[in-house]
């Protein structure tokens, strides 16, 4: 504790360095695993050739829809979090876009985007910081609910149509599979619920602004968690779209329910792999693999679509979240300077 006090105090005293080395860090870091995931792939050569013959041809119409949906994604996501926020703090739209960005960059440090929370808080007033951090829960199960359901979608069709699945497991799997989604969105629209459950780990204790500030969940009203959804859900068409267009731009022509199928299949596989999104890249490369094999497609084109989405839509909106962090405040943020 007086080690903590004693830090504490030496960042009080020096604001300007210690601000410019926490910066420092974070840029290094991003650079770092940037150049490792370039540097580290053996097909990478492949798969620039398959982006650049492809790039020349008939289908770039796909690559330009599907850079120019990646704001909207991530406005999506914006929209979703900005009117839980609103309960804590009300802020602008550009303001809460920029902290999704910046969290978009923590994320890639982390394992299932948990470093969200702390490139999101960095806008927020300190005193502000926890209820930011509950918020972003709440956000982040109600896109965790919409991806499980639209995965439970996307399987049963390969049940279906693919394994030709005998009927008693089909209506197992699709029962087992209702009532699990039917109780994930009982609890969310319910979430008071949770409040006495989550109140009762005494570990918890320990932080008493976590306990002080778990209350929030209870001002969110069934309309705004249903809003959350809609929010959730629109992002999830968005990505959806994204990811088939990209895969017609390399050439896997699939129908539009098949596509959609794998894609929501490979969400819900993706959502159990509990690695940071820039080493995570090689997993998913290979869920791609399996899943979009089914339909007889380029191991390669798999590949270079996985990667190529992987770029518009987590390595550009991280890298502007950089240029967002460089130029934030973050000493004040974390509280080592008064909020006005």
């Amino acid at each position: 504790m007086q080690i903590l006090q004693s830090l504490t105090q030496f960042i009080r005293r020096q604001p300007v360095y210690i601000s410019w080395l926490i910066k420092g860090i974070i840029f290094i870091l991003f650079a770092t695993l940037l150049w490792y995931e370039f540097s580290s792939r053996d097909d990478m050569e492949k798969i620039q050739n398959a982006f650049l013959t492809q790039y020349g041809g008939d289908k770039i119409f796909w690559l330009y829809l599907t850079l120019a949906f990646m704001p909207l994604n991530w406005a999506a996501e914006t929209m979703k979090w900005l009117h839980l926020i609103r309960h804590s703090e009300p802020i602008s739209f550009l303001k809460a876009y920029k902290a999704v960005l910046a969290g978009v960059t923590f994320s890639i440090f982390t394992p299932n985007r948990v470093g969200e929370f702390g490139g999101r808080i960095l806008f927020l007033k300190s005193r502000n910081a926890i209820k930011g951090i509950f918020s972003t829960i709440v956000g982040s199960w109600a896109q965790q609910i919409v991806l499980i359901t639209f995965g439970f979608l996307g399987f049963s069709y390969f049940l279906v149509v693919l394994w030709n699945a005998e009927k008693i497991i089909l209506q197992g799997v699709i029962f087992l599979g209702m009532c699990l989604i039917g109780l994930m969105f009982f609890m969310f629209l319910n979430l008071e619920i949770l409040v006495p459950v989550f109140k009762k780990i005494k570990w918890l204790y320990r932080f008493p602004r976590v306990i002080k500030n778990v209350n929030i969940i209870r001002h969110y009203t069934k309309w705004e968690l249903g809003k959350t959804l809609f929010w959730a859900f629109a992002r999830y068409f968005l990505y959806s779209l994204q990811y088939y267009w990209i895969v017609l731009f390399f050439g896997i022509n699939v129908s539009i329910e098949k596509g959609l199928s794998c894609i929501a299949t490979i969400y819900l596989l993706q959502t159990s792999i509990p690695l940071p999104p820039i080493f995570g890249l090689v997993a998913r490369g290979e869920i791609a693999l399996k899943v979009w094999g089914l339909s007889d497609a380029n191991p390669i084109s798999i590949l270079a679509a996985t990667f190529t989405l992987w770029i518009i839509n987590l390595i550009i909106p991280a890298f502007i979240g950089l240029i967002f962090i460089l130029n934030a405040n973050l000493l004040k943020s974390l509280g080592y300077e008064k909020n006005p």
